[in-house]
């Protein structure tokens, strides 16, 4: 190749880089931006107020149900991931009026299978929604709830309360926005109770959010354990003492938010 042709050569592919850079950090700034990042709390803000309140960029919030939050509060809170947001990813909710919610059971069925059917009250008493029967991994049907106060409770489990509160601002985006929980390390065993493999915990889910079109807003490191009994002193189930709660955004359609996000909860390793 002359030094003519290996200039234009150079010129060439300098201008494509230039106009990549500047493409993907548009697309960067204008995805930080939809998501609202700088509005969000982070994930150990949410871990400390087991609280959250979400920016007018979330058209839709999902609401996690943890593992374990079957067992009952305060008598066996040991057996839970945390004692902060046990039942619910966050335990209270503060939304724009027009996002949507639903829910992800994620409390692991092996051994004793724990479906869940959660209601939403109004301050006046009146149940205004229902998820219907939830076996692991199944989502609810979304709802919009009208500006006001609303409590969340298991038709079953009359301990895992939370609440909805709907905030008097409108919903201007259609981001999705919810909470998950993993292990922080890898464990040493990672077969259920039926023998299969779960490859859940913080290093996979680090790659496969961004792989199935999740951005990791936040995370945040915590450690329970609180069984007094129980070898390495955490309840077995949870296979570990230390977890990380997770806060995910993405912008793709909610059914394929959905359908990724069942699939990640079935690969995490808690039974």
């Amino acid at each position: 190749m002359n030094r003519f042709y290996k200039n234009i050569f150079f010129i060439s592919t300098s201008a494509i880089s230039i106009v990549l850079a500047i493409v993907l950090n548009v697309d960067y700034k204008s995805f930080a931006l939809e998501q609202g990042l700088s509005e969000f709390p982070d994930a150990k803000s949410v871990y400390d107020t087991e609280s959250i309140h979400v920016p007018t960029s979330v058209g839709y919030f999902i609401i996690l149900i943890a593992n374990e939050a079957h067992e009952e509060l305060p008598k066996e809170n040991y057996k839970h991931i945390t004692d902060h947001n046990p039942s619910y990813v966050p335990t209270n909710l503060v939304i724009p009026e027009g996002t949507a919610v639903l829910f992800l059971n994620a409390d692991a069925p092996w051994d004793t299978p724990h479906p869940h059917t959660i209601k939403i009250i109004d301050s006046s008493g009146n149940v205004i929604y229902t998820t219907g029967k939830m076996n692991y991994s199944d989502a609810s049907e979304l709802k919009i709830l009208p500006v006001g106060n609303y409590s969340v409770i298991d038709t079953k489990y009359n301990w895992m309360k939370g609440s909805i509160t709907v905030m008097d601002e409108s919903s201007k985006g259609k981001e999705i926005v919810g909470g998950f929980y993993t292990p922080t390390h890898q464990v040493s065993n990672n077969l259920d109770n039926d023998g299969v493999m779960h490859p859940g915990w913080l290093g996979y889910y680090e790659g496969e959010f961004p792989k199935n079109g999740f951005n990791i807003l936040s995370q945040y490191d915590f450690n329970y354990n609180t069984c007094s009994y129980c070898q390495g002193k955490y309840w077995p189930d949870n296979k570990t003492g230390n977890h990380t709660l997770i806060i995910f955004g993405t912008n793709q359609p909610l059914t394929e938010a959905v359908s990724k996000l069942q699939k990640l909860v079935k690969d995490n390793v808690y039974i």
